[in-house]
């Protein structure tokens, strides 16, 4: 009898250790769980950190490339307004501008990049956000012509001439910019105030000389690298 009790206290006793064997097991597995999901969080707070300064970074790359860009444009119209003596030089660029109650998207234009003649007034502060609906005329002829040339007395958008006429301007050029897949994106535009355009730009017959036209469109193509 005294033996049967022995055995099952051994027994008993060997339960006790084997369920704190498993309790122990089960502390390791959940300690072992916390830890890996600690390492998963300090990791993915690595990493997110890592993303968020690397997109800053390239953020601050791209601005930083935008602005070289800008100065290069600027810098550009500048050379051309001196060269050809115009009193203004801007360039259109077209962009998306919302939808219509319809949502057929508003097309819209703005310029974006201006330089003057001293005591000229900034076209740019007043044309921005326009509805490219405005000017369809004046939009075609330079896609059909490729250079849009008048003298603003000879103007037959009469709403076109009431706006080129506020500002001052005797003789308008407008090139287009189309992108490297053939888009039209931007016009290059100059007016001139103080005086109209000068005599050795065009031919007898009031065309432009071939020079003119060579030498803007190598023009307008250098501006689309930078645009």
């Amino acid at each position: 009898m005294e033996h049967i009790d022995k055995c099952n206290y051994m027994i008993y006793l060997l339960c006790i250790i084997f369920t704190l064997m498993d309790f122990v097991k089960l502390i390791e597995l959940f300690i072992t769980s916390i830890t890996s999901i600690v390492i998963a969080l300090i990791g993915a707070g690595f990493f997110r950190r890592m993303s968020e300064k690397k997109q800053k970074n390239k953020s601050k790359e791209s601005l930083m490339q935008q602005i070289k860009n800008d100065e290069i444009v600027h810098l550009s119209i500048r050379e051309i307004r001196r060269r050809y003596n115009a009193d203004r030089i801007y360039i259109w660029q077209f962009h998306n501008g919302g939808n219509f109650y319809t949502n057929a998207p508003m097309q819209k234009m703005s310029i974006t990049y201006e330089r003057n003649s001293d005591g000229l007034e900034r076209k740019a502060d007043k044309f921005q956000n326009n509805l490219v609906s405005h000017y369809n005329t004046y939009i075609k002829d330079i896609i059909d012509m490729n250079m849009f040339y008048s003298n603003i007395e000879d103007m037959t958008d009469l709403g076109l001439r009431s706006v080129a006429l506020s500002m001052g301007t005797k003789s308008h050029v407008s090139v287009p910019i189309y992108d490297k897949l053939g888009n039209l994106v931007s016009m290059l535009s100059m007016d001139w105030v103080f005086s109209e355009i000068p005599s050795d730009l065009l031919k007898k017959d009031g065309n432009f000389t071939q020079d003119f036209k060579d030498e803007l469109s190598k023009d307008s193509d250098t501006l689309d690298n930078y645009l």
